[in-house]
């Protein structure tokens, strides 16, 4: 009795599977607790990809702060360099004479004027005499000018006006200034170029600045004197407190040890960082020597974001970092949270409803195109006429319409480029596939046979990965720029290569392209040779012929399989004079120079005896091209 029982009551499970529920309220059920089950989740998931998204808005932010910091300051240092160049070279065309403090006022007036983020530009000389031309924080410029005098250091300096009037601003019999004992100009001297010096106080008003020197030589060699111009942090500092990628970010300027040198002001908040501690500097440092552009931390238990950007003018190698407190952009992403999820309860009422009023509306045309699927399923193109409705199912009719299309494309190019290797060729079936017909026709063609000398033996002495590896990168090279030059590649011989010019696209100028493909695939050789050496592989040679005449080209092979090929007496003597060429050598025959041999230059003629051929052939080692 338990049997039976047992029995019945599967059978009575089985029917209640087998009776689905109407399509429109399955829909419903199924759109209903989709969605409420998105409701649910979608707050947090909003709160995730808000945040990921402000974060990248701001990384994005940060990273373009620091490059606009760097570009700004790289114009101002190398507008430095440029001006500091200028004095040797005036100097060497006999523009300039060092010995003449008079031009030398005219030359650093004018540098300084030219260049208003200088703050100093001199020529020190190595007996100490001095001039130099100075911008004080008014702008107002000055000359400054100093010498030695009874054993002491005499100065003089006088402020320039727009108008050229002159007033003495300052005199000192005393000065003490001595240009061959400052760091700058032993640096110069020590370096024997232009160079920037580390930060340092400048002499005249205590600021921190930097120089960029230049040594002036004598004839002998010896340092004459030294070309300056001064660059004050100030203005960098200046720069730097305009940057605000966010409320309470900052940017800053770092040296290449992690010593910031520039800071914006303090902003009297203590998250905001506007003076960073050393060693978050030499932490930003040792983050950017792994390779990290980005990176995070904290201070006092507040998440920062940063970014570096280097700054390479010289022998500087500054850092701009940008610096920014997580809570910045945090702030509004709980109330995009509390949005999207007020949103999905919304979209959770209007989805049952909607569904319910529109389940049965969808569900023929849906059966259509269930039916269209089928018929694709089993290969059958053919499908019927599909909904184009302006709506969602006429969306995906159309797809399916695309798709289909697609499908027949795909089945047609995928035949096409499995018989076809060469770029044009195959270009040429996409737009005829008439050219798929077996054939061919007589046509005046160059042959160009390449092989690699000594390959076989080598490749007994060496592994089969290091084989693969060495004609790999053989291939790799020359392959291009056969197809640069308008060649067809035929086929691959093992290691050598058959090459057709003039076919199946006819110019005028195909034997001469082959003879400057000749010569770049032996140059292209050199760079694999590099390559070789580099890797511990034996260095590898390729002789090539170059022949020319009239062949049969066109599409050989069967229904099945079709390659583009030629056959005729060009090809066989292209093949059997490429075996006397030694490695490196390219041997052009007669009829070939003939046809090119405008652009080509030859060594002494050799007679070659060919096999099969009766008389003998007349070659020419190719020993350059002229420039395209």
């Amino acid at each position: 009795m338990q049997i039976h029982t047992g029995a019945r009551a599967r059978a009575w499970l089985a029917r209640r599977l087998r009776r689905r529920p109407p399509f429109w309220l399955a829909l419903v059920l199924l759109v209903g607790g989709f969605t409420a089950l998105t409701g649910a989740a979608i707050g947090m998931l909003a709160w995730h990809e808000n945040r990921e998204t402000s974060r990248n808005l701001l990384e994005t932010a940060m990273a373009r702060t620091a490059r606009l910091a760097a570009d700004q300051a790289e114009e101002y240092l190398r507008s430095a360099e440029a001006a500091v160049r200028m004095g040797p070279e005036l100097v060497r065309t006999g523009a300039l004479d060092p010995d003449d403090d008079r031009a030398l006022e005219r030359f650093t007036l004018a540098a300084l004027r030219a260049h208003p983020g200088m703050s100093w530009v001199s020529y020190g000389s190595a007996g100490d005499r001095f001039v130099g031309a100075w911008r004080d924080a008014a702008g107002i410029v000055h000359v400054n000018r100093s010498f030695p005098a009874n054993g002491k250091i005499r100065l003089e300096e006088v402020a320039v006006d727009d108008d050229g009037s002159r007033r003495t601003t300052r005199t000192s019999n005393d000065h003490g200034y001595r240009p061959s004992e400052r760091p700058y100009y032993l640096l110069a001297a020590a370096y024997g170029g232009l160079v920037w010096t580390d930060p340092y106080e400048f002499w005249s008003d205590k600021t921190l600045g930097v120089t960029c020197a230049v040594p002036l030589f004598d004839a002998a060699g010896r340092v004459r004197g030294v070309f300056t111009v001064d660059f004050s942090l100030q203005r960098l500092g200046a720069l730097v407190e305009r940057l605000q990628v966010s409320p309470r970010g900052h940017a800053f300027i770092a040296d290449r040890h992690g010593e910031p040198i520039v800071t914006p002001r303090a902003a009297g908040d203590p998250a905001s960082l506007a003076r960073p501690e050393r060693s978050l500097m030499r932490r930003v440092v040792s983050e950017l020597t792994r390779g990290e552009a980005r990176f995070t931390f904290q201070r006092e238990n507040v998440p920062y974001l940063g970014h570096v950007q280097r700054l390479e003018v010289g022998e500087i190698g500054w850092l701009v970092e940008v610096i920014v407190p997580e809570s910045d952009y945090t702030t509004s992403v709980d109330a995009s949270a509390r949005r999207a999820f007020l949103f999905g309860l919304g979209a959770l009422v209007l989805a049952i409803g909607g569904g319910v009023v529109t389940a049965r509306w969808i569900a023929r045309p849906l059966g259509v195109l269930a039916e269209a699927a089928r018929r694709i399923r089993r290969g059958n193109l053919d499908v019927p006429r599909l909904p184009t409705t302006r709506d969602e199912i006429g969306t995906l009719g159309r797809a399916m319409v695309d798709m289909v299309q697609a499908l027949r494309d795909r089945e047609f190019v995928r035949g096409v480029l499995g018989r076809f290797v060469n770029p044009e060729l195959a270009e040429r079936v996409l737009q005829d596939r008439q050219a798929l017909r077996l054939g061919g026709e007589l046509r005046d063609v160059t042959v160009l046979f390449s092989d690699l000398r000594g390959f076989s033996e080598m490749s007994e002495h060496l592994g089969a990965e290091a084989v693969i590896q060495l004609v790999n990168r053989y291939l790799g090279a020359v392959t291009p720029v056969i197809l640069r030059h308008g060649g067809t590649i035929v086929d691959f011989i093992g290691d050598g290569i058959f090459v057709l010019f003039g076919a199946p696209f006819a110019r005028e100028d195909a034997a001469a392209q082959a003879l400057r493909c000749a010569w770049s695939m032996q140059q292209a050789m050199d760079e694999v040779n590099m390559d070789s050496r580099k890797l511990g592989l034996p260095e590898i040679g390729m002789g090539i012929a170059v022949h020319a005449g009239r062949a049969v080209v066109g599409n050989i092979g069967s229904v099945d399989r079709v390659k583009y090929g030629a056959v005729g007496p060009p090809v066989n003597t292209a093949a059997h004079l490429q075996a006397h060429a030694r490695a490196g050598e390219v041997l052009v025959s007669a009829p070939a120079l003939a046809r090119g041999g405008a652009i080509a230059r030859v060594d002494t003629a050799r007679t070659i005896e060919l096999k099969g051929r009766a008389a003998p052939l007349t070659a020419y080692p190719l020993v350059g091209v002229a420039p395209e």
